[in-house]
């Protein structure tokens, strides 16, 4: 479960322009509409009766809007390329990732854990390419075995260690 810093707030306007045009095919009115939905918000401070100067936001995407999930899952759509790429499925809604594996019980660990570093790895680099931070203290791995067995527990104890370091 992938668990991202401010996820919202740091969008790109340009890269998220350019993904609804390329990657969703918006074009015309649709994405003018889009484009002045993003770039004409403003924001200012009110601590009493006093008001900041209003200043222009640059990115971002507005939380609790209803657009502001669409939005971030456009944003955010090459994490689901990059999990296809490793084999691996995944599960996204906004900025709520879940990677995820189903194997047997006489898979291979090793192989299976360096293939989710792997995947981890990799959608970390995307992230930090395009200004998002994936929060490792809160990504949490979480493995499901049929009965108890030391093999899956150790190399997933493993895992995280080298993600935390």
């Amino acid at each position: 479960m992938l668990d991202l810093s401010a996820a919202f707030d740091v969008i790109d306007h340009p890269i998220l322009i350019k993904r609804m045009e390329y990657s969703c095919g918006i074009t015309g009115t649709a994405l003018s509409w889009l484009k002045s939905y993003l770039e004409m918000r403003t924001q200012r401070i009110a601590i009493g009766s006093v008001l900041s100067d209003e200043i222009r936001l640059l990115f971002g995407v507005p939380q609790g809007s209803v657009l502001g999930p669409k939005l971030y899952c456009i944003f955010a759509r090459p994490i689901g390329e990059i999990c296809k790429r490793h084999n691996m499925c995944y599960h996204c809604y906004a900025d709520d990732t879940q990677v995820y594996l189903v194997f047997k019980p006489l898979d291979n660990w090793t192989n299976i854990s360096k293939r989710l570093e792997a995947c981890v790895a990799d959608i970390s680099k995307w992230m930090c390419s395009n200004l998002l931070k994936l929060n490792e203290d809160k990504t949490e791995l979480i493995v499901f075995a049929p009965k108890p067995s030391e093999e899956p527990l150790r190399l997933a104890s493993q895992f995280w260690w080298k993600r935390c370091q």
